[in-house]
C-alpha cells in the first residue's frame, strides 16, 4: 500500500539534492579558478586530476546500485546511507577548498587528488540511494514527478545560494587562501545538516525481495552493462550526456568568460541570481509540460530555450550593460532548468521500462549508472576545459590578448550549444509519454499478478516493444542473473 506524498515529505525529499545542486554549482565555477589562481596548480594538472580522481567513480558508482538494491536493514535499501554518510560528507568537502603550502606540482597534484576522491566517494553513497528513492516512494507517473520537481526545487536554491554567496563570502576576507577555507567550512555544514529530515521526511515502499544470490566479480559487472538492453535508457543517455556537458562547458567556463572577454567580473553574482530566478521560475512550466506532453517534450523545450540564450549571447560585445547581460542569464537559465531537471524526472520511467524487462527492482543499479555518467561527463568536460584553455593562450592571472579573448568566446558559446544540439536530437526519439507508462505500468502490475502474455492485446505489445527494444514474448520472464545479460536483442538498432 502506498502512502500518501504531502507537502512535507515533498520538501523533506527535496533537500537531499542541497548536496547536488550546491556542490556542483561552487566545484563548476570556482575549482578550476581555485587550482590555477590560489592553489597554484598548472590548468593541465588541474583538470587532469579532476579527470583521474573520476576513474574511480566508474566503478564505484555502478556498484553503489548494485548494494544499495541488495542491501537489507530496519530503515529500508537506501535511507541507511543518509544516516551514514551526512558527516563525511561535510568534512571532504571543506577540506577540498582548504589551501595546503606543500611546494611542487607532484605533491599538491596528489593530496588534492586524495581528497577529490574521497569526497567523490560519500558523494556517490549518498547520492545514488537518494536518487532511486524517487522510485521507490510512489509509482505513480505525476508523484514521481512532483518529487523531482522540488529535487530540482532543492538544487535550485541552493546552486542559487552557493552560487550568489560563495564568491563574495571569498572575497570578504583580505587573503583568498582564508576565503576559500571558511566558505568551504560552511558550506561543507549546509551540504551535511539536510539529511537528517531527508531521512526522517522519507520512506520506501515495502516490496517482496527476491532471495539475495552471490555473484563473482564478472557477473557483477555483467550486471551494470545489462542497463544498456534497455532501449528508453540508451535515448535518455543520449539526452542526459549530452544535455549536462553543454551546462558543464558553459559553467566551467563562465567566470573566465565574463572577466577576460566581456570585462564584467563583478556582475557575477547578479547574472547566478538571474540564471536561479529564471530557472526557479520556468520549473513549473517544465514539469507541466512534462506531465501533459511527455517529459522528452519538456526536455525539447529546455533545449531550445538554451540554444537561443547562446545565440544572443553571440551578440553581445565587451563592456556590455548589467541589463543586456540579466537578459542573457534569464533566457539561458529557463532552458537550464528544463535540461538539468528533465533527466532526473524522466529516470523513474526509464526503471520501470527495465522492470518489465527483467521482473527485477534495480532502481539503485540506475541511479549508480546514472551518477557515474554524470560526475564522468562533468570530470571530463573540465579536463578538456583545462586543455582548451592552454590551447587558446590563456595565462591565469593577467590580462589576455585580445586573439585569446576572442578563442575564450567562441570555447564558451559554441562548444555548449553543440552539445545541447545532439540532446535535442536525441530527445526527439524519446517516446516514454503519460500514455505509454500508463500501458506499461499497468502491463507490470498485470504480469506480476499472475495474468499471462497471450492475453496482452496487439496495442499493448507494440508498445512495450518500443519502449525495451525487446520482443514482447521475451519481456517480464523471472530471469537468472545469466539471462538478463544475454537476453534482449532487440527489434531496433541501438539509440
Amino acid at each position: 500500500m502506498e502512502r500518501p506524498v504531502r507537502l512535507r515529505h515533498y520538501i523533506a525529499y527535496g533537500l537531499g539534492d542541497f548536496l547536488g545542486g550546491g556542490s556542483f554549482a561552487i566545484i563548476g565555477t570556482l575549482f578550476l579558478f581555485f587550482m590555477t589562481e590560489v592553489v597554484g596548480i598548472l590548468p593541465v594538472y588541474a583538470g587532469l586530476l579532476y579527470f583521474i580522481s573520476k576513474l574511480w567513480d566508474a566503478v564505484s558508482d555502478p556498484l553503489m546500485g548494485y548494494i544499495s538494491d541488495r542491501t537489507r536493514s530496519r530503515f529500508g535499501r537506501r535511507r541507511i546511507y543518509f544516516l551514514i554518510c551526512m558527516v563525511p560528507i561535510g568534512i571532504f568537502f571543506a577540506l577540498l577548498w582548504i589551501p595546503v603550502n606543500w611546494q611542487g606540482q607532484g605533491f599538491l597534484f596528489w593530496w588534492y587528488l586524495f581528497v577529490f576522491m574521497g569526497f567523490s566517494t560519500f558523494y556517490t553513497i549518498l547520492m545514488v540511494p537518494y536518487t532511486a528513492l524517487n522510485a521507490e516512494m510512489s509509482l505513480d507517473y505525476k508523484v514521481r514527478a512532483r518529487l523531482s520537481g522540488f529535487k530540482q526545487i532543492g538544487s535550485g536554491l541552493s546552486g542559487a545560494l552557493c552560487s550568489v554567496a560563495s564568491k563574495p563570502l571569498i572575497d570578504s576576507f583580505p587573503d583568498p587562501r582564508t576565503g576559500f577555507t571558511v566558505m568551504g567550512l560552511i558550506f561543507g555544514l549546509f551540504f551535511s545538516l539536510p539529511w537528517v529530515a531527508v531521512f526522517f521526511g522519507t520512506w520506501e515502499i515495502p516490496r517482496r525481495h527476491r532471495e539475495v544470490e552471490k555473484q563473482n566479480l564478472v557477473r557483477i559487472f555483467q550486471h551494470f552493462f545489462s542497463v544498456f538492453k534497455n532501449r528508453s535508457f540508451r535515448i535518455h543517455l543520449g539526452m542526459y550526456v549530452s544535455g549536462f556537458a553543454g551546462l558543464d562547458v558553459a559553467m566551467s567556463l563562465f567566470i573566465i568568460f565574463l572577466t577576460h572577454y566581456l570585462l564584467r567580473e563583478n556582475y557575477f553574482p547578479y547574472l547566478m541570481a538571474a540564471l536561479a530566478l529564471a530557472q526557479g521560475l520556468f520549473l513549473p512550466i517544465h514539469i507541466t509540460t512534462g506531465n501533459r506532453y511527455g517529459q522528452g517534450r519538456a526536455y525539447l523545450l529546455g533545449s531550445i530555450l538554451f540554444l537561443a540564450g547562446m545565440l544572443y549571447a553571440a551578440t553581445l560585445a565587451p563592456g556590455p550593460t548589467l541589463p543586456l547581460m540579466l537578459a542573457a542569464a534569464a533566457i539561458l537559465g529557463s532552458g537550464m532548468c528544463g535540461l538539468s531537471v528533465m533527466p532526473w524526472v524522466i529516470l523513474p520511467s526509464v526503471t520501470d521500462v527495465d522492470e518489465l524487462i527483467t521482473a527485477e527492482k534495480r532502481a539503485g543499479l540506475y541511479s549508480g549508472m546514472m551518477t557515474l555518467l554524470r560526475k564522468a561527463t562533468n570530470a571530463l568536460v573540465i579536463f578538456l576545459v583545462g586543455a582548451a584553455l592552454n590551447r587558446v593562450g590563456y595565462v591565469p592571472g593577467q590580462v589576455q590578448g585580445i586573439e585569446t579573448a576572442n578563442g575564450l568566446r567562441y570555447l564558451f558559446l559554441i562548444a555548449p550549444a553543440a552539445c545541447v544540439f545532439i540532446g535535442l536530437l536525441f530527445s526527439l526519439k524519446f517516446k516514454i509519454t503519460p500514455q505509454t507508462h500508463k500501458v506499461i505500468r499497468s502491463e507490470i502490475d498485470r504480469l506480476e499478478g499472475g495474468g499471462s502474455k497471450e492475453q496482452a492485446c496487439a496495442d499493448t505489445q507494440r508498445i512495450c516493444e518500443e519502449l525495451t527494444g525487446i520482443p514482447y514474448a521475451m519481456l517480464y520472464r523471472p530471469h537468472s542473473s545469466k539471462e538478463i545479460y544475454s537476453a534482449g536483442h532487440g527489434t531496433d538498432s541501438p539509440a
